[in-house]
């Protein structure tokens, strides 16, 4: 009981995906415990019903200046009810275990899968799925961007050293390929860049994404530079 109220409490207020599946999973073990569980089935559609209001009630809150960076943006809320819905019997199966890691919630999240024994990525697997997102995003039309703002704060993160422009074009042909020119070299160097002069909200929007998936992957130091850059557009926006 004890180590599911620490979950519990640890979560109470998270934001990304992990900590809001967490949060729900302590809840459920805590009813368990006390014999007032409903069935698992019946317990994860309340969960997908509140996620989706919470979603709904953050979309509204967003207009209130740096609401969104002590709550989130409800983007993660909608991700944990379509999850709950799409992958309900792999959901199931994690509320059934007795103990649960970030890195089994990531591989339902984010479709990652534990590459070593310690349960954390290594360089090259992050590398790797960072590379397989861009390649996503440039294979959708009008996400390319988004793919080059990744691409930025890999390069920020310093996992890959670039620093000048050469240097960088060298690191997107060495990842991507030669045959994928980037659509916008300047977000590689500014990866918050406004490039396309869109509202201060869709450039947020945009950067809780990619913050989102690098917290999926592990990434904290690109998480912590995106979190900054995300501060320093709410106070300009404000």
């Amino acid at each position: 009981m004890e180590k599911y109220r620490k979950i519990y409490n640890d979560n109470f207020l998270g934001t990304s995906g992990v900590s809001i599946l967490k949060f729900y999973y302590a809840s459920f073990k805590i009813q368990q415990a006390k014999g007032k569980a409903p069935d698992v089935n019946v317990f994860l559609d309340d969960c997908a019903k509140i996620s989706e209001e919470s979603n709904l009630m953050l979309k509204v809150s967003s207009v209130i200046p740096f609401f969104n960076l002590l709550f989130g943006t409800g983007r993660e809320q909608k991700h944990i009810a379509e999850i709950i819905r799409t992958k309900r019997e792999e959901v199931e199966t994690l509320f059934i275990q007795d103990d649960i890691s970030d890195e089994a919630i990531k591989s339902i999240l984010y479709g990652i899968s534990p590459f070593t024994q310690a349960g954390s990525l290594t360089k090259e697997d992050m590398i790797q799925v960072v590379k397989d997102k861009i390649f996503k995003c440039y294979s959708i039309k009008g996400r390319k961007q988004l793919g080059d703002r990744i691409f930025g704060y890999l390069l920020a993160s310093e996992l890959i050293s670039a620093y000048t422009p050469e240097e960088r074009l060298q690191a997107w042909q060495m990842l991507i390929g030669e045959k994928i020119a980037p659509s916008d070299t300047k977000l590689h160097a500014n990866p918050s860049l406004n490039r396309s002069n869109v509202d201060t909200k869709t450039l947020l929007k945009h950067l809780d994404t990619i913050r989102e998936f690098y917290s999926g992957i592990g990434l904290i130091k690109a998480v912590s530079i995106i979190e900054k850059d995300m501060k320093i557009l709410s106070h300009k926006g404000a």
